[in-house]
This record gives C-alpha cells, sequence and structure tokens, in this order.
C-alpha cells in the first residue's frame, strides 16, 4: 500500500521540534524512532509529558520563540526574561517555570546535603579534633594514608562525606589538602608520600588543587579507584603541562616519581585492548615524565643521572647563617677555554681572516665554506631576564637607540616558534655553498655588521677537536657588534665545526687556515662582555672556600645512622643499610625509604 505523505501543522512542527531536542540533550524518553526515506517519525506514547517551548530554560509560550525586535540597550535585553525585548525582570533559574520534567533536578536533596557538609566541615575545622585524626594517618615522616576513607570511623563518627563521595561539597578536596600542609608539613619534612587508593574517585576534579597544597609529592597511590578515562589525570598537572609545555610552572607534581593505578577503570580498560599496555604507559608517561615506577614495577627507561631530592624547607633561624656567609665562587669565569695551543692557534687565524671579510666582502667567503657546508641565523628576539641584562640596561644611553629585528627574523630565520610553521620553511632556513647565487642573494639581506677586532676583550672563546682524530675543531664563538647602518649594537653566539682545507681548492689557494662544514649564528639583544670580561670577578680573595672538617669517620656515620633512625623508625643495621646504597645522604637515604616504604619487612623496625 502506497503510503500517505504527511504534511505537518505549525503546532506540530513546534511540538517535533521540542521533541529533537531533548533526544539530542540525552533525555530519557518511552519513544522509538522510525527512518522513512529521508523523514523521521517519532511515536511517543501517551505517559511522556513534553512542554511546548523553544529554549531550555524559556518559560513555556503559545508561540515560538520571536527575536527581539532591537530595542533597547543590548545589556537590558540580556537581562530581560528569555531574551525577549518586551519583556522585564530577570531571566528565570536553571529549572524553572518552562523547564520539561526530564530537565528539572529530580534530587532536591542534594543541595540540601552539600548545605549540611559545609556547616558539618566548618565545625570540626574550629577544634583539634581533625588535626588530630590526620595525624593518626601518618605511618612514617613524610609518609600518609588517606585510603579507604568512605569505612574511616571517624569521619562516619562526625557525618562528613570524603571527596570521593558524589554528594562530596566541591571543594571538600581542597580542604583536605591544605590541612595536610599545615597541620603534617614542616620545613624539614614534606608530605612525599601520600595514598588515595579505594576512595570512589569516579573524576579526580577533587584533587585539582593537590600539586598546590602538596607539592613535592614523589609517590602517589590512586589504586582501585573508579576512574573513568585517563583524561582525568590533567586534574594533577599545570596549566602548562596540559598544554604540553616543558615550563611548568605552579600547581605541578614536579617531585613524582611513582604512581600506582592498580584496579583503576581506565587502566583496566585500556590493557584488555590489542597493545593496551604500550598505549596505557604512554598516555601515563607523557603527563607525568619523570615517573620511575609505574603500578609498582620499576620502568626501563633511559633518564639522564640527576637526582631528584626533595626540597629541603629551612626555617628562618637556619636560613640566617647562611645568608651572612659572603657568596663567591672557588675559581674565576675566564673568557677562552682551549684544549691545545695548536687548536687556539688556529681557531684565531680563522677568525682574523672570516670576520674581516664578513664586514666587508662576503662574496670572497664562499670559498670558505665547504660545498656540502649548511648555515643558518635565528633571531632571538625575547628580551634577557639576567642579571647582565640589567647592568647593561644602565648603559643604554650611551649607545645608539635599539632598532627592531624585523631584518633577522625575515630572511627567513631559523626560529621555528615565530617564522617556521612547515616543513618547507624549515627546509628554507639552511643555506648552502652548492648554490653561489642564492647564497650570496641571501647573505646581501643579513644586516651588515662591524665586529670590535681590534678588542680581544669583547670576544669569547670555547675550541676544541671535535673528534678523536683532530680532524675537526668545533669553535663557540660569543661577541657583540654593531649592525649599520644604524650603528645599533647586538650580541651574537656562533657555533662553527671547522675542517682542514683539502688539497687543490679555492680555500687552500687562498691560504685559508681551514673550512667552514657548518655555521650556526644566533643573533639576540645586546647583553655585553660581562658574563666572560675579567672586570667582574666572582670569587672574593678574602674567602676561602673550606672543606668539611674530615674528623672521625666512625662518628660522623654514627651520627647519620641516628639521624635516619629516627626519621624513619628503623633500627641501625637498616638504617645503615639505606645510607650506604644512597652515598650516606640523609636526605636521599628517608625519600628512598618513603618511595619503598611498604616493601620493607618487619624486622627493619625491630
Amino acid at each position: 500500500m502506497r503510503r500517505t505523505p504527511w504534511h505537518p501543522s505549525q503546532q506540530q512542527r513546534t511540538g517535533l521540534t521540542s521533541a529533537i531536542n531533548i533526544f539530542n540533550d540525552r533525555l530519557t524518553c518511552d519513544c522509538h524512532r522510525h527512518l522513512v526515506g529521508n523523514r523521521l517519525d517519532i511515536f511517543l506514547t501517551s505517559n511522556t509529558s513534553i512542554h511546548l517551548q523553544s529554549g531550555r530554560h524559556r518559560p513555556g509560550k503559545d508561540t515560538p520563540y520571536t527575536k527581539p525586535d532591537g530595542k533597547g540597550s543590548l545589556s537590558s535585553r540580556i537581562g530581560s526574561v528569555a531574551g525577549s525585548s518586551s519583556s522585564s525582570g530577570q531571566a528565570p533559574p536553571r529549572g524553572g517555570k518552562g523547564t520539561p520534567d526530564v530537565l528539572r533536578d529530580n534530587n532536591p536533596k542534594r543541595a540540601q546535603v552539600q548545605s549540611q557538609q559545609h556547616s558539618k566541615l566548618n565545625e570540626v575545622l574550629r577544634g583539634d579534633e581533625i588535626k588530630e585524626w590526620l595525624k593518626s594517618r601518618v605511618i612514617a615522616p613524610g609518609v600518609l594514608d588517606m585510603s579507604n576513607l568512605p569505612d574511616d570511623a571517624w569521619l562516619k563518627e562526625k557525618g562528613i562525606l570524603p571527596p570521593g563521595h558524589k554528594d562530596a561539597p566541591v571543594n571538600v578536596g581542597h580542604v583536605f589538602w591544605r590541612l595536610i600542609s599545615s597541620t603534617l608539613e614542616t620545613p624539614g619534612n614534606p608530605i612525599t608520600t601520600l595514598s588515595l587508593a579505594s576512595n570512589n574517585f569516579n573524576t579526580l576534579h577533587q584533587l585539582a588543587k593537590l600539586p598546590l597544597c602538596l607539592p613535592h609529592i614523589r609517590a602517589l597511590d590512586l589504586s582501585n579507584n573508579p576512574i573513568a578515562k585517563s583524561d582525568e589525570l590533567k586534574h594533577l598537572q599545570s596549566a602548562g603541562e596540559q598544554k604540553g609545555k616543558a615550563s611548568t610552572g605552579a600547581g605541578s607534581l614536579k617531585s613524582l616519581i611513582e604512581l600506582k593505578l592498580n584496579g583503576v577503570r581506565f587502566r583496566e580498560e585500556t590493557l584488555q585492548r590489542p597493545d593496551g599496555a604500550d598505549i596505557y604507559q604512554h598516555d601515563v608517561l607523557r603527563r607525568f615524565p619523570g615517573l620511575l615506577i609505574l603500578d609498582g614495577v620499576q620502568l626501563n627507561r633511559i633518564v639522564f643521572p640527576l637526582e631528584r631530592k626533595p626540597v629541603v624547607k629551612r626555617t628562618e633561624e637556619e636560613r640566617k647563617p647562611l645568608a651572612a656567609v659572603p657568596f663567591t665562587f672557588p675559581f674565576d669565569v675566564i673568557n677562552t677555554f682551549k684544549e691545545s695551543d695548536a687548536v687556539e692557534s688556529t681557531v684565531m687565524a680563522f677568525c682574523e681572516v672570516f670576520f674581516t671579510l664578513f664586514d666587508n666582502n662576503r662574496a670572497e667567503l664562499v670559498d670558505f665554506y665547504h660545498p656540502k657546508a649548511t648555515l643558518s641565523i635565528a633571531g632571538n628576539t625575547l628580551p634577557s631576564r639576567s642579571a647582565q641584562a640589567l647592568e647593561v640596561s644602565k648603559t643604554r644611553s650611551s649607545r645608539p637607540a635599539p632598532i627592531s629585528f624585523e631584518q633577522w627574523v625575515s630572511l627567513p630565520g631559523r626560529n621555528f616558534f615565530r617564522t617556521c610553521t612547515t616543513i618547507e620553511q624549515r627546509t628554507n632556513t639552511l643555506k648552502s655553498p652548492m648554490d653561489r647565487d642564492a647564497l650570496l642573494t641571501w647573505w646581501n639581506k643579513v644586516p651588515r655588521t662591524k665586529h670590535p677586532l681590534a678588542d680581544p676583550s669583547k670576544w669569547s672563546f670555547d675550541s676544541w677537536y671535535f673528534d678523536d682524530n683532530n680532524d675537526r675543531i668545533s669553535a663557540v664563538i660569543q661577541g657583540e657588534f654593531q649592525e649599520l647602518p644604524s650603528g645599533t649594537y647586538r650580541s651574537f653566539t656562533r657555533t662553527f665545526i671547522l675542517g682542514a682545507p683539502p688539497a687543490g681548492s679555492a680555500a687552500a689557494a687562498k691560504g685559508y687556515p681551514c673550512i667552514v662544514l657548518s655555521d650556526v649564528m644566533v643573533v639576540h639583544s645586546y647583553l655585553g662582555t660581562g658574563s666572560f670580561d675579567s672586570k667582574s670577578s666572582l670569587v672574593q680573595p678574602d674567602i676561602a672556600i673550606v672543606p668539611p672538617n674530615g674528623g672521625d669517620e666512625a662518628a660522623q656515620k654514627a651520627a647519620l645512622i641516628q639521624q635516619v633512625r629516627a626519621r624513619t623508625g628503623m633500627n641501625d643495621a637498616y638504617s645503615e643499610m639505606c645510607l650506604t646504597q644512597n652515598d650516606w645522604d640523609v636526605e636521599r637515604a628517608v625519600a628512598n625509604f618513603q618511595e619503598i616504604r611498604g616493601s620493607i619487612p618487619a624486622d627493619a623496625f625491630v
């Protein structure tokens, strides 16, 4: 039988629009959808009530929403009811008149429960009982067990919902972390190990302030929590880390080296997928690249041999004697490093010819480069924040006014964050003498320079053999020049890889001491020569750095053993073992103890 086309009325179309909006909002309705051709027929049972309304929170109307007529100001229209220009008064609250039943808050007791929780928290925070409760959960110095809070007897007695409860106030986690920091942490003993296992965390928004309040955590246990997505781990990262920046800033667990997620929902689901173990580990490590132990398993990672020592907070009394000692260095800074006299003489001869030609006749420089050499220039436009920059700023009036870096960054310069966004652009920043005309054209765009060739105090040279065969030399040259014709002063760093000129080459015929295999130049704002000249010594001649008194080595070790014993509770034998494995560094030994606390046998504490 041929079906008769359906032409709905205006009121029916309005009703269908509201119904589809409800479906798009994932509302629960007893309905069935049938797709016939390109038309969607929706059959609703008689027990489903739908309000004819044009917006989620607008009052019910007999007619669809009408566009404002433009009368009145924008702020008055925004403040009017339902966006209508002819209405007055404030917009109805969420869940007000005209809101469908399925959109209303079906759990009105939740607001009441949260209000009661705020009152109970405020009440216990006025006393010391909650502080004593926190102290009872300290296993060892710096080690805090906050696991299984839903079954905690004291919280149940006081009627306080833990951070993982669905009806807990949104800021209860922040309250807990701040209270832990103010109550349990001391300048010499921060919280470094924290267990939050079995706390019914579906999300980790309650942990958003944890890195701010307890930034020295090295080991964190989140096991057996029904966390649905790995994206929840972002709450433990700083804003910069969430954007993939290396500069973490405040709110970051910089010291975290161990994380336990055993029994967490997203972990178990990921591990069941093909290659799930690799996916899971990659997802966690990209958020916490400093991890060494994941889920109790030592990670096979390539790491630099840098110790992550916990930050030591000192009291005002401890800082005073340290501040009274004048600041000094054991050796002065020198402006030249040379592996040998032969290396130095070669580099000096090269610079004398090379920089003279660079200032006066760049066309002659082409013969200085190997045919397959690479050249690049990058303009660092960021102002320096160093102490030297502050000193240089005091004499700015004695130099020509600085001008823009525009000529340097438009070469194009090899500054990937400023001018290069594609592979083609990055490739174009590397120049080669193989195309002589293209190189000369590029060099003509580089601003003309004038180096202080007659003043050796304006230069810093570091040179050494690049390989074991002594065939190539690495030379790092720092100095300054004037950009012509403006006379603006710039500082620069230039790194050369130099080799012997091949027999029969143009460089050999001209008597050049070497040829350039690689030339990397970085130009930045003028910083002077204070960082490497001999005018500002960092050594105080009347102060000697005295090594610690050797004394009785056995007595010193015995004192260290007693320190570790007092802070860990272990006996002398295990305290000595812990110190031996950590090069007799008390802070490292205590931090290592806290990380492996759960695996230490009971006889260590007898």
